[in-house]
């Protein structure tokens, strides 16, 4: 799916009619529905099913997924985003391999203070060869690694960690213009909306 016509990149927010109106299926759904409006809406994506309860949700907030071939394109793609309208934009990649193809865009975004927001999917949060456990097992922990390039970087390992930081990360990348990223359980993407 591309940029539909008539939509231009420095597009306000879907009015506000287009909000979901019933209760959130799950915490995705919710802390999508808490930044609506806040942030771009067209968000770059890469499929995989460690992120798709948060690509379900971009679409049932009202929010467009641009499907991309790449990690580093879709980071790219909402670099660009970023640039052209000033405003948060989220990014949707899967963890691990996800992350470390979306580097050299995030590096850019952070050089060049974009408000980048990626959003990761992760397996799990802890374990022996989990990428969060940093044991070296599947490599370092991707929050480690995208640290350095960020204005915040935070596991969100619980639905109640997710639904309070989404914003705050919204928040942060605006106000500093710089990127963040959020790394999220399946299962914390899955939960039961509160």
């Amino acid at each position: 799916m591309g940029i539909s016509k008539g939509m231009a990149l420095d597009a306000g927010p879907p009015a506000k009619s287009s909000r979901i109106n019933v209760r959130a299926p799950n915490v995705a759904t919710a802390a999508l529905a808490s930044i609506f409006g806040e942030v771009h809406p067209l968000v770059p994506a890469v499929a995989g099913g460690n992120d798709m309860p948060f690509i379900e949700a971009a679409y049932r907030v009202g929010l467009t997924p641009i499907h991309t071939r790449s990690e580093s394109g879709a980071a790219f793609a909402a670099n660009g985003i970023a640039w052209e309208s000033g405003r948060p934009t989220l990014c949707l990649v899967i963890t691990s391999v996800g992350v470390y193809g979306a580097l050299q865009a995030l590096y850019a975004a952070s050089v060049n203070r974009r408000p980048v927001v990626l959003l990761s999917g992760e397996v799990g949060a802890t374990g022996a060869g989990s990428v969060q456990a940093g044991d070296g097992w599947d490599g370092p922990s991707v929050v480690d690694v995208t640290r350095a390039l960020t204005a915040w970087s935070f596991l969100a390992s619980t639905p109640d960690l997710l639904i309070h930081a989404l914003p705050r990360a919204v928040a942060l990348a605006r106000e500093r213009r710089l990127p963040v990223h959020l790394d999220v359980p399946l299962g914390v993407q899955k939960a039961e909306a509160p």
